[in-house]
């Protein structure tokens, strides 16, 4: 929040020192967020700015909820390619059993994740195997579906609690709504194509 802006209301001012964030929130990307929909909805009353804050805070859980699922699809990326790597040593009948072959899935990913370049002759591996140039997303995709799932659901469910809130307000100030709406919406698509959220 930039300083050559009026005071806040004490009640806002309460809530805005003590945002409910997890430790690994940014508190700046939390503040922008608030200052994008505070430019939309331009308060004047205690009413208005919590309106604000609370229209921030049930944007923000969406938000959340999209960056949890992302990092569920990325903390699956290893095991997705162990597996695919796994499948696809067995099928060429490498000799030396079960822990020759962990070896070297173990040897395989730590090179595809430590060195970049090495993935255009493991990529082959898998094309030669059968698999799409996507093999490991696609895997990683399969593994993480039931952690994913719930996710939906709270994406959803917060959604919705937005829209609820929204309504309520609408009963009030329809202007106010309105503007509310816009603002989340523009703040969710921003965060999906990597805008920032300021912008």
């Amino acid at each position: 929040m930039s300083d050559d802006k009026p005071p806040y209301p004490d009640v806002l001012r309460n809530l805005l020192d003590t945002p409910q964030l997890l430790p690994d929130e940014n508190l700046k990307d939390f503040f922008r967020l608030f200052d994008s929909l505070e430019g939309y909805l331009k308060p004047k009353t205690d009413w208005d700015y919590l309106v604000t804050y609370q229209a921030t805070m049930l944007t923000w859980d969406i938000l959340r909820y999209h960056v949890m699922r992302v990092g569920v699809l990325r903390n699956h990326q290893r095991p997705a390619f162990e597996s695919l790597i796994y499948k696809v040593e067995v099928r060429r009948g490498m000799n030396g059993g079960d822990s020759v072959v962990r070896t070297e899935v173990n040897r395989l990913a730590t090179q595809w994740f430590s060195d970049p370049a090495s993935r255009s002759a493991i990529r082959v591996m898998f094309e030669n195997a059968g698999y799409p140039p996507n093999a490991v997303e696609v895997e990683a995709f399969q593994l993480a579906l039931p952690t994913l799932v719930p996710i939906e659901r709270l994406i959803v469910s917060a959604q919705k609690r937005l829209d609820q809130y929204l309504k309520g307000v609408e009963k009030t100030s329809k202007a106010s709504a309105e503007a509310a709406r816009a603002a989340t919406a523009k703040a969710i698509d921003a965060h999906h194509s990597g805008q920032s959220l300021a912008s």
